[in-house]
């Protein structure tokens, strides 16, 4: 790969942490949805860019098991980086993810570059080769997508306004933010801010008196933690399950292949980067905090939704060569 295509493929990646950074950070519906669009316009551009790559060294010589060292920005898994409600969820998926495409999270080696051999504030080196690296860092950007994208609902102006306010409300949101994002989205429009909100709630009570729905539910923080938890958890276990079936339908071969790969990406590990302290934790503190059932319910059910094969040709169905 030349230096300049790794570069545009860093470049895209990194565009696509900011402007998906930005999304989360905007209070604005309509903002919001022009950030996850243009994100996913980019992430479309990354995967036509890694297709002509592999497609342009298919015919090289090149030793494809050999792993190499890159350094990856996580500063989405602390509650002081832009993700502060979902930042344990995004830490286990990050996780997860790394698993499934048989790439290896340095742990013990972070906020420290591997390539400039230095500190380097929320950064993680993470090992593998560069097709794992390339379907890893496609993955984890896609399944952050879905997952911020569910955490934080937009206006359906298909359904009606009861369905609106329901997926807010059940999201754990409060009544002005409730009330300000309807408005926006073309609900009572004409109507004054405290007016507009005044008749969501007694619209939205009265449905839920005549529907049988219960109005029981978490803070919005709650929630969004809770169900980016619920969420990760599923995942994981559908990659498990991914992996045990390629397993069953490659045979033996695929796992020793797999189990082979692993293990020179963590000898390669042990020589870069010598553990001489403790392991320490990524991703925020644990501390004690609300639990919410439906929530994580909300979560698995969108999890076991999510969409984890969106992927340029690398990652599992490149690992058959390895069997040759």
């Amino acid at each position: 790969m030349t230096e300049y295509k790794q570069k545009s493929k860093e470049t895209l990646l990194d565009k696509i942490q900011k402007i998906l950074a930005k999304a989360e950070g905007t209070n604005h519906e309509g903002e919001r949805e022009v950030f996850m669009a243009k994100a996913e316009e980019l992430m479309a551009k990354y995967r036509i860019e890694l297709w002509e790559i592999q497609q342009h060294e298919a015919g090289k010589v090149i030793d494809q098991r050999k792993p190499i060292v890159v350094d990856f920005d996580y500063k989405f898994a602390f509650e002081t980086g832009p993700f502060p409600d979902i930042s344990d969820g995004l830490w286990s998926l990050f996780l997860a993810v790394a698993r499934h495409t048989n790439v290896v999270v340095v742990t013990y080696k972070q906020h420290y570059s591997g390539v400039e051999n230095t500190y380097k504030s929320y950064t993680v080196p993470i090992i593998g080769t560069e097709s794992d690296l390339g379907y890893m860092n496609l993955l984890f950007s896609s399944l952050m997508t879905q997952l911020i994208a569910a955490t934080h609902p937009s206006v359906d102006r298909s359904v009606s306004m009861f369905d609106n306010l329901r997926k807010f409300r059940e999201c754990g949101w409060g009544w002005d933010e409730v009330g300000k994002v309807m408005q926006e989205g073309g609900f009572l429009a004409d109507k004054s801010r405290t007016a507009a909100r005044d008749t969501m709630i007694r619209h939205y009570r009265s449905e839920c008196k005549r529907l049988g729905v219960e109005q029981n539910y978490a803070n919005w923080k709650t929630f969004r933690r809770n169900f980016s938890e619920g969420f990760a958890s599923t995942v994981s276990q559908r990659f498990r399950d991914m992996r045990d079936v390629s397993v069953k339908v490659e045979g033996n071969g695929m796992s020793l292949a797999l189990r082979d790969q692993d293990q020179i990406n963590r000898e390669f590990m042990s020589e870069m980067f010598p553990m001489t302290g403790g392991m320490s934790r990524g991703g925020s503190k644990a501390v004690a905090k609300k639990y919410d059932t439906a929530a994580q319910s909300a979560g698995r059910s969108a999890g076991a939704k999510a969409n984890i094969t969106s992927h340029p040709g690398a990652g599992l169905k490149g690992r058959k060569s390895l069997n040759k």
